[in-house]
């Protein structure tokens, strides 16, 4: 493990910010931003930025312990926005894949007139903080493969080692930490949540080795893509298991050709209706009924609920939302009567919080921009689409998308930032791997 050897003194500093928050709790706020300086000042953007993913997954654990978390991750992102202002000459020029994002942004900052009084400030500060995130993000990749070239892959790839191997270490330790109601989540939050960040961290790591197929050895690439496989296995995440399998199947079409790859999504897409209507029948038959849980599937683990009852309340604000973070307000504010017709959690679905925070207008600014900026980068590789369907498919289910500050949005914008920084790839250097 080179990587850990050359970096250990930035690995040793995360952790101790994960000791020092849960030994002495809010002492964390000071210690953290005196880090971050400590890291600016040697133009260390690269451990800025891996730094803020650390704080994102610890934020994202229910353990008491990393409560610090949750207000260390607004202070972190409001520091590496004032760093990106002092230091602006080393990110120029700026990256502009913010810029396709604007129009959503002025609707979801018109869309806070709107909102509950006693929920301004909450939906403010989510407004904000996805601003800076797309705005953050973009620039401090952009910054760290200009200093580290390829190695900023391999660092950031065995963070996510890093990561995965830390929540079956704990596993074995303190096995209470890493279960919730039976179920594997490793230092997340919930198992659904880990499976996201395997799949998001599968996606990321499959576009580098396209990129720079030398970076990994073949006993590197196989131990990670094994430690992915094992997480999943063991966190039994659905959603994350058919958006892997519409993921591999569309990057070997797309690779053989686009028109081919095309086919074959229309093909999943129009089998779907069936899949779901015989989901059981079809788990049963491959005696997969336990690992899948098909007791919860007729049921769509309580979606069905929530989605109609988002529904409800969208068609009351049907083209101006009432501002970020509504969906959760007007979740908890019915969370008795949801919980007594067997739903937990918010809306499970990105493009149906998307429009009730911030309505028709905003679901159609961000869904256009977000494919338009994928189908852009069709021009760098092939990979683009089906990374995007997989995504797709996953927001379907989740609404981890619509939250700036966890540890899943960052990384489809590390991919986005890799995909559009014509730094990192050329559009005259297109991937395009044979097939073999």
């Amino acid at each position: 493990m080179e990587v850990f050897r050359q970096y250990r003194s930035f690995f040793y500093m995360i952790m101790s910010w994960a000791v020092v928050g849960a030994v002495a709790g809010p002492a964390a706020l000071l210690y953290i931003p005196l880090c971050l300086f400590v890291l600016k000042s040697k133009g260390q953007y690269m451990e800025l930025m891996i730094g803020f993913f650390f704080i994102l997954i610890l934020s994202d654990n229910r353990s008491h312990y990393f409560e610090f978390a949750y207000n260390a991750k607004e202070i972190y992102i409001s520091f590496l926005a004032l760093f990106l202002f002092m230091d602006r000459k080393k990110f120029t020029p700026f990256d502009r894949l913010s810029a396709a994002f604007v129009p959503f942004f002025i609707v979801a900052f018109i869309c806070l007139t709107y909102a509950p009084v006693d929920n301004f400030l909450n939906s403010l500060e989510k407004t904000v903080s996805y601003i800076l995130l797309l705005i953050v993000v973009p620039n401090y990749v952009k910054r760290a493969y200009v200093d580290k070239q390829a190695d900023f892959f391999r660092v950031i790839i065995f963070f996510g080692v890093f990561i995965l191997l830390l929540s079956l270490v704990l596993n074995y330790i303190l096995p209470d930490i890493t279960h919730l109601e039976g179920r594997y989540r490793g230092v997340f939050g919930n198992p659904n949540g880990l499976g996201v960040f395997c799949l998001l961290f599968l996606l990321l790591f499959s576009l580098i080795i396209e990129l720079k197929p030398e970076l990994f050895q073949r006993r590197e690439k196989t131990l990670i893509y094994a430690l992915i496989l094992l997480s999943i296995i063991l966190c039994g995440s659905r959603s994350t298991l058919f958006a892997i399998l519409i993921y591999f199947f569309l990057s070997y079409s797309y690779k053989i050709s686009p028109i081919v790859g095309f086919f074959v999504f229309v093909l999943i897409a129009g089998s779907y209706g069936y899949v779901s209507t015989n989901i059981i029948s079809i788990a049963t038959s491959l005696g997969l009924e336990k690992y899948l849980r098909v007791e919860t599937l007729t049921e769509a683990s309580g979606r069905f609920v929530a989605w109609n009852f988002a529904w409800i309340n969208i068609k009351q604000n049907l083209y101006i939302g009432r501002g970020f973070d509504y969906t959760n307000y007007i979740f908890q504010l019915y969370s008795q009567y949801l919980s007594n017709m067997g739903h937990q959690g918010n809306a499970h679905n990105s493009y149906i919080t998307l429009w009730l925070d911030t309505g028709l207008l905003g679901l159609v600014t961000f869904v256009f921009a977000f494919i338009r900026t994928f189908v852009k980068a069709t021009r760098k590789t092939r990979l683009a689409m089906p990374i995007l369907y997989a995504v797709i498919f996953s927001t379907f289910f989740e609404s981890w998308l619509t939250a700036s500050l966890n540890p899943f949005t960052i990384i489809v914008f590390i991919i986005l930032s890799i995909l559009t920084s014509d730094v990192i790839i050329r559009a005259q250097d297109k991937i395009a791997i044979p097939v073999q």
